[in-house]
């Protein structure tokens, strides 16, 4: 891990969100109504771009004011293109706790970058913000996210019953966190292998 380069992978390199640059791009992401709502915090619908640029930008502000946010976006090495979001928040750093939030622009980017994207965001968040416990919420339908992340080490600790709908159907909630120590140790046992 010493010498790694925190925010450039073999594939991705994360970069600061930029809400005129990006906001094209983050627009057509709103036709997946879990990205919608996410970013809104609202039933999602498809937002026009100065919709976009105005959110991100609100977004952006607030983190910076109130250190409560991290955001990053996720490009295409050597490309100014974007294929993911990446957002610690929640942050407690009382209790050296984060939510990560992770959005990929499609199912195809999430299969090609995903393992990467959350192995550097692991040693981003346990390493340089010295985070303590890392959490996220996922719904039963997200399959794909489910299965990233458990292989990762996260753990299940709890579900709401149906407390998430999508595209016409109730999904369990789960949430999942893992622990700095859990990490160490599989970053151990990965290189001992």
């Amino acid at each position: 891990m010493i010498g790694k380069s925190l925010f450039i992978g073999d594939l991705i390199e994360w970069t600061a969100v930029n809400p005129e640059k990006d906001a094209a791009e983050l627009s057509n992401w709103t036709s997946n109504l879990q990205f919608s709502s996410q970013l809104f915090d609202k039933p999602g619908r498809l937002y026009a771009v100065h919709e976009i640029k105005k959110k991100v930008k609100e977004q952006l502000k607030e983190a910076d004011e109130k250190n409560n946010a991290f955001v990053f976006a996720l490009r295409k090495k050597g490309t100014s293109e974007i294929v993911g979001i990446v957002k610690f928040g929640w942050l407690q750093f009382s209790q050296q706790s984060a939510r990560i939030f992770l959005d990929f622009a499609s199912d195809e980017a999430l299969s090609l970058y995903g393992n990467e994207v959350v192995s550097m965001a692991l040693r981003y968040g346990f390493m340089e913000m010295s985070l303590h416990r890392i959490w996220l919420m996922l719904s039963g339908h997200q399959e794909k996210d489910i299965a990233l992340f458990e292989s990762a080490g996260f753990l299940r600790e709890n579900q709401r019953r149906e407390a998430s709908f999508y595209e016409g159907r109730y999904y369990d909630c789960l949430g999942y966190s893992l622990l700095k120590a859990e990490w160490k140790k599989n970053q151990y046992l990965e290189v001992a292998a």
